[in-house]
Formats: C-alpha cells, structure tokens, sequence
C-alpha cells in the first residue's frame, strides 16, 4: 500500500478521527495519511499527529478547501478520500482500489445507498434529498446512486486533472463539482457497495442549504465549459477573427 494516500478533511472531529486513523494504521500500514485540518477548535490536530498522519493546515473554511489543499500533496499512484467522523470504515478502501489496479476504473465512489447503512445513519430528509441530486447527476452526466458519498478511490491522474480544471467548491457541493467535471472529461467511474455508520455528534450538513448549493452545482457544472474545452474555443475564436 505504499502507492497509496489517505486524504482526511477534518473539522473538530477529536471523538472520531482517532478510530479512522488507528483503522487505516492496523489495515494499510504501508500507506502514507494527510490530514488537513480546516481550522478546528479541538484537539483534532494533535491526534492527528500523534497518530503519525501529515497534518496540513487550511485556513480558508470548507471541505472543498480542505480536499484541495490534501490533494495538492498526494504524490503516490492512487489516492483515497474519506471523510474523518468515522461514518465510512477504511478497511473497505481495498474494495475500491482493486479496481483501480485492475484498470476497470479510474474513480471509484463508495455507495451507501447500494451498501448497508447502520439505522439513523441517514436522516430520512436526508436520504430523499440524495435521491434527487443522484438523478439529477445521472441525467445530467452518467448514471450515478450516490453522488453525495464521502468515499473516494482515484488514480492520480484524475486528481491531477481536477487540480488543473481547478476545484471551487468551498462546502459539500464538493463532491457533485467533481463528479461533474470528472464525468464531463471522460474518465471511468464505477461505484462500490459500501457500509456507513452513524456520526458521534450531530451532521454538519444543513438539508436545505447545503442541497440547494448541490443541486446549483450540478447545473453550473453542466453549462459551464470546462478549461480545456475553453482553451481550445478561445484558440478557435482567435483564428476565426483573424479571417
């Protein structure tokens, strides 16, 4: 496991992040763990360390801002992303990366609505909402059961790709911009049956605002070209002015 990084967005998660360390510790002890740390007010940080991750600091608040600044540090082959409240369970990250390896994908996301959820894991508001944003993602781009999953295996190309496009989401519209721009480009996306646990506190994502902010993305996404695309339009522009 040594080709690959575990990139861990926390904020004040000190009563779970430590049982999502000791797990990918015991299970990929080969692996290299960046944590970054969006500004928490706990002692997230120093179980951090004291678990042995790279802790990144990120002062600009967000999950879209803590993924981005983890990923500009992955060096290995593959990397996965999964959130720090101990929700998903890093022993399953091997599912995700075989087929990786096996080149049958190069992103694979972990589904907990195909997998088993623990009872009240996912608020029933909540579960519904998914719904909606998953469908709207499979109309818009491809066909997808849980584009808002916390779960996350890439090849270190379609990280590069997402740095170069440019990642701006700042909250947990995070996950629908990449899954948007990821689809758009072309790369393989295949999704993983997954279990997922109930957090130790209550969910920082709010319902209604944070899936309004989801659904804008996917839309946004859609219409808007991507760099690459841009360049090659503006190159053609130039070239037709010039006639």
């Amino acid at each position: 496991m040594k080709e690959v990084t575990f990139v861990l967005p926390a904020y004040n998660e000190e009563e779970s992040i430590g049982n999502v360390l000791e797990d990918i510790n015991l299970t990929y002890p080969k692996s290299k763990v960046i944590v970054v740390d969006n500004n928490s007010t706990d002692n997230t940080a120093s179980i951090a360390e004291n678990a042995g991750a790279l802790l990144i600091s990120e002062k600009k608040q967000g999950k879209g801002h803590a993924v981005k600044k983890g990923f500009q540090h992955v060096k290995s082959k593959f990397a996965i992303m999964i959130d720090a409240d101990n929700t998903y369970y890093p022993r399953e990250a091997g599912k995700l990366l075989i087929k990786l390896k096996n080149d049958e994908a190069d992103v694979v996301l972990g589904s907990r609505l195909n997998g088993i959820r623990k009872k009240g894991a996912i608020t029933p508001v909540n579960l519904f909402g998914n719904y909606i944003l998953s469908l709207t993602a499979s109309l818009l781009f491809s066909n997808i059961s849980d584009v808002c999953t916390g779960y996350w295996a890439f090849k270190k190309e379609v990280i590069d790709y997402l740095l170069k496009e440019g990642i701006n989401s700042d909250g947990f519209e995070l996950e629908a911009e990449m899954f948007s721009v990821i689809s758009k480009k072309g790369f393989k996306i295949l999704e993983i049956p997954i279990n997922y646990g109930t957090r130790v506190d209550s969910p920082k994502l709010n319902s209604v605002n944070d899936g309004w902010k989801i659904f804008k993305t996917l839309l946004v996404c859609k219409l808007q070209p991507t760099k690459s695309n841009y360049y090659s339009i503006s190159i053609l522009y130039d070239r037709f002015k010039r006639v």
